[in-house]
């Protein structure tokens, strides 16, 4: 079992209003957690310092990180026209029909941790090939649930699985876990 777990509640009919303004709606959640991703960019350098030191991670730097995360996977997963119900700002969800799970580990890996940035090159390449065809398959989706008011169930599944791979492939890059990223 994987220690990161994301999934979304399909739901159906879509609002076709919301979700061909949508990338407005979500611009506000953007311009922040892109924001705080710097922040979480920085205490991961940190973290890899202490991890590398103690072979432990800092609670709280995690918690912020994860926090960070969360809220980053519901915004891209809201903008990525995933559901409909506007998220929550901050770290806790409220409404959404999103689900976001990472287990805090304190100890970690040294060795892992000190080639990290190495042994994360194949995941990011196999990532932005998929990301890449999440993103054609998104605008698809955009014209289906604007005609019609319904996403194609398989083509959800398909932005699922993106989705939980970038979950994946972030908390592992930010030293959240030592889980290498599944491709599934």
């Amino acid at each position: 079992m994987t220690p990161v777990m994301f999934d979304i509640e399909y739901t159906e009919p879509r609002n076709r209003l919301s979700n061909g303004l949508r990338i407005f709606y979500a611009l506000p959640h953007l311009i922040i957690v892109n924001a705080l991703g710097y922040l979480a960019q920085v205490l991961s350098v940190i973290q890899w310092f202490i991890i590398l030191f103690t072979g432990k991670r800092h609670q709280g730097m995690w918690n912020l990180s994860r926090g960070v995360l969360d809220w980053e996977m519901r915004a891209n997963a809201y903008a990525g026209l995933m559901y409909d119900t506007y998220p929550n700002f901050g770290f806790e969800k409220r409404d959404e029909p999103v689900t976001f799970e990472l287990t805090y580990e304190e100890t970690a890996n040294r060795l892992t941790c000190a080639l990290r940035i190495l042994w994360i090159i194949p995941a990011a390449i196999i990532f932005l090939l998929v990301a890449i065809g999440g993103v054609v398959v998104t605008l698809i989706c955009w014209f289906a649930i604007l005609f019609t008011g319904k996403q194609p169930k398989g083509m959800f599944d398909f932005l699922l699985k993106v989705y939980r791979m970038e979950a994946r492939l972030n908390a592992y890059g930010q030293l959240l876990t030592d889980t290498y990223p599944k491709f599934e």
